[in-house]
């Protein structure tokens, strides 16, 4: 009978551990995706089928993105870390303001390069883009940026 009692609570530890692990995958699984949606309205695999993209383009297109969605994604960390630090800081029993604003021009810093990045990107893109699916990128982008918009008008898709 004893044994009996070890062994499921090695299995009810196993189901917790298996459930914490998960809950954490799919936290940073969605964290993942998160630039590409604010930037795009959907996931960036689904860009080209939107924009009616022929093979030859395909591959250009995830040849090229590739890259380009991995560091986006990984400067959106880093901004993330940044602001985090940022705001614990104010917050803070006695706030550094030479801490304040190293972590404000850090993130200002990479959203700076962030920006050239997208606009390097956007400028590749465009190249092997015929005028129709041009337009319906810039379409897209536009749409993206007038629904995340609070009542207020629509912002440029680079002044965020």
């Amino acid at each position: 009978m004893k044994r009996y009692w070890v062994y499921l609570l090695l299995a009810i530890s196993l189901l917790v551990n298996v459930g914490v692990l998960a809950g954490a995958w799919f936290q940073v699984w969605r964290a993942q995706g998160a630039s590409e949606l604010a930037f795009f309205g959907m996931g960036h695999e689904r860009v080209p089928d939107y924009l009616k993209l022929d093979g030859t383009q395909i591959e250009r297109w995830h040849a090229m993105e590739q890259d380009f969605v991995k560091v986006l994604n990984d400067v959106g960390g880093e901004i993330q870390i940044h602001r985090e630090r940022l705001v614990r800081e104010i917050f803070s029993a006695q706030p550094d303001t030479s801490v304040i604003e190293r972590e404000r021009a850090a993130i200002f810093t990479l959203q700076e390069a962030q920006q050239r990045s997208v606009i390097e990107q956007l400028l590749k893109e465009r190249e092997m883009l015929n005028p129709q699916q041009r337009n319906a990128l810039a379409d897209l982008l536009l749409k993206q940026y007038s629904h995340s918009g609070n009542g207020k008008e629509a912002q440029p898709a680079l002044a965020r």
